[in-house]
């Protein structure tokens, strides 16, 4: 007897084939990854398929923009509790600690699709790797944002915030791909307090500042 296929509203059936996609492309990569995987994989006709996308690579642009539409809320997100924080007097390291960790964790929420961006996507053809680059840009400018935030507080040295916005998401990024994505770590508190506390130690405007209680 054949399964009885659900019926699903639209925006529900487009999300679960992107879901289905993004378990076969981070499995076997984009290139090799075929429509009929998809197919398989979210159990649809390919004229279902065909409906919400024209081709895979369509299919594979709409997860890299949701990649990063849902990233920016998370910046956006992490940049209004920073500002709150920092009005209720809390000290650069928690506040930036806080920070980090809502990143980590949505990476950590979110790991084949990040892989997907940053093994697959980025190493793909030119409109792709562009568009990535050009999207990831959108996550600088935030932490740039709030780097002038903590400038402008006098809670951090002045400096050249676009840069070391350049040299925090790169370290971002390999920490989410070494430990949250190859190793699968859960310990997300110790990665957000020692790329605080890094971070902190080189922007400090002085020498001496609040340490988390005990240490690091």
């Amino acid at each position: 007897m054949a399964r009885k296929r659900r019926v699903l509203p639209p925006d529900e059936r487009k999300r679960e084939i992107l879901t289905a996609a993004t378990e076969v492309f981070s499995a076997k990569g984009y290139r090799v990854a075929s429509v009929n995987d998809i197919l398989e994989a979210a159990g649809i006709a390919r004229g279902t398929f065909y409906h919400y996308f024209d081709s895979k690579k369509e299919a594979f642009l709409e997860l890299i923009e949701f990649y990063f539409s849902e990233f920016e809320l998370v910046l956006e997100d992490c940049h209004d509790r920073l500002v709150a924080a920092l009005d209720e007097g809390a000290n650069v390291f928690d506040a930036w600690k806080d920070y980090a960790l809502g990143v980590f964790r949505f990476h950590s929420e979110n790991p084949k699709l990040t892989l997907l961006i940053y093994r697959e996507a980025m190493s793909l053809d030119e409109h792709f790797s562009f568009r990535v680059d050009e999207l990831a840009d959108l996550g600088t400018t935030w932490i740039a944002r709030d780097l002038d935030e903590m400038v402008g507080r006098g809670l951090i040295k002045t400096c050249d915030t676009s840069l070391i916005a350049t040299i925090i998401t790169g370290a971002t990024v390999f920490l989410t791909l070494e430990y949250i994505v190859r190793r699968g770590t859960d310990d997300l508190e110790t990665l957000a307090t020692e790329l605080a506390m890094n971070q902190v130690k080189a922007l400090a405007p002085i020498e001496l500042f609040l340490q988390p209680e005990g240490g690091v």
